[in-house]
């Protein structure tokens, strides 16, 4: 394949539309994948150091680059002082000399343009990655919108801001059933690089989550005057969220709750059916296991070694336990204790 200045060019602007990539990154990357083809069809320059240039009509230039020593160990590479005074006479030891070794006719064979292709795409991908981290990075620990694209068994995938992320079966709301198209949002937990690409650790499944929802729902935890002390999550059942106030005449719980419910009517819709409790902090271990608790009526309580006892009435222990123990889980969390039931 002989490859001529308009060829070159309209590669070029053809890579700069499809990539949006700025034109003289996209001409370096052309220059590397033409380098990669000239050393696979070129077996004379196999271990040379190879520059390729383009001028402004898209002709591509090819020079063999030397180090000019004062001795050669690598006639590859190197070449001596006398050497290179014969070919320009100002060479001196210490620089890198480019010598023309352009054929009158490049050709290329279908092996060579392979290897072409292949360092151009592994170069575009390299640059992309790049993109897509820069993108995200500052972004860790935000709520990201995103929309349903593929959701089948437990695979969920989802575009976020034009890019394919995968929601990891952990990090889905149990049971909850994610529709094609509709618009979700998920936490970013992490982003994170290595040689195979870049991942996004995306969640909906998490303390974070809920957290991340109410500093944009909630105004005054965002200002500092509610703050959140502790959450606890039983993802797809409960979560129970303890708060405290800065101001003595702010109620934390009716803040959170908001006018006629419209907050935390809010947070739930996101929640697909997930139920929250809010619970004022307070720094007495009774009075905190009898506030996670409620509405169940704790008549009895007592410390018991390293766990708490209560006694609940019968008709309300199955609420006060909560689905799977799910309620008195999330206040024994909360409260830092085991707490039973007798």
């Amino acid at each position: 394949m002989q490859l001529d200045g308009k060829v070159i060019q309209e590669a070029i602007l053809q890579l700069v539309d499809d990539y949006k990539f700025d034109p003289y990154q996209v001409i370096d990357i052309v220059k590397m994948g033409i380098r990669s083809a000239f050393r696979k069809d070129y077996a004379d320059y196999k271990k040379a150091e190879i520059v390729v240039d383009i001028d402004e009509e898209g002709k591509i230039l090819v020079y063999r680059q030397y180090d000019v020593v004062e001795e050669v160990e690598d006639d590859q590479l190197q070449i001596d002082l006398e050497q290179a005074q014969e070919l320009r006479d100002d060479a001196e030891i210490g620089e890198q000399m480019l010598i023309d070794i352009t054929p009158d006719e490049l050709n290329f064979t279908r092996i060579g343009v392979q290897a072409a292709a292949q360092t151009i795409k592994q170069y575009l991908k390299g640059i992309e990655r790049e993109r897509f981290f820069e993108k995200f990075q500052h972004k860790q620990g935000e709520l990201l919108r995103a929309k349903v694209i593929k959701s089948h068994s437990n695979t969920v995938v989802l575009d976020i801001e034009g890019v394919p992320v995968v929601l990891p079966s952990d990090g889905q709301i149990p049971k909850r059933i994610y529709e094609v198209g509709e618009d979700i949002f998920v936490f970013l937990k992490q982003i994170s690089k290595d040689s195979t690409g870049i991942t996004l650790d995306i969640t909906q499944s998490s303390e974070e989550y809920i957290e991340a929802i109410i500093y944009k729902i909630v105004p005054e935890v965002e200002e500092g005057i509610v703050r959140l002390e502790k959450i606890a999550r039983a993802p797809g059942i409960k979560t129970k969220v303890v708060v405290s106030s800065s101001d003595a005449n702010v109620d934390p719980v009716g803040v959170m709750i908001g006018h006629k419910g419209d907050r935390i009517n809010i947070l739930l819709s996101l929640l697909d059916g997930e139920k929250v409790d809010y619970i004022e902090y307070s720094d007495d271990l009774e009075t905190m296991v009898r506030a996670c608790l409620r509405p169940a009526d704790v008549q009895y309580f007592e410390m018991n070694g390293n766990k708490v006892r209560v006694t609940i009435p019968e008709n309300q222990k199955a609420m006060a336990i909560g689905k799977g123990a799910s309620n008195i889980k999330l206040a024994g969390r909360l409260c830092g204790t085991q707490i039973e039931i007798i």
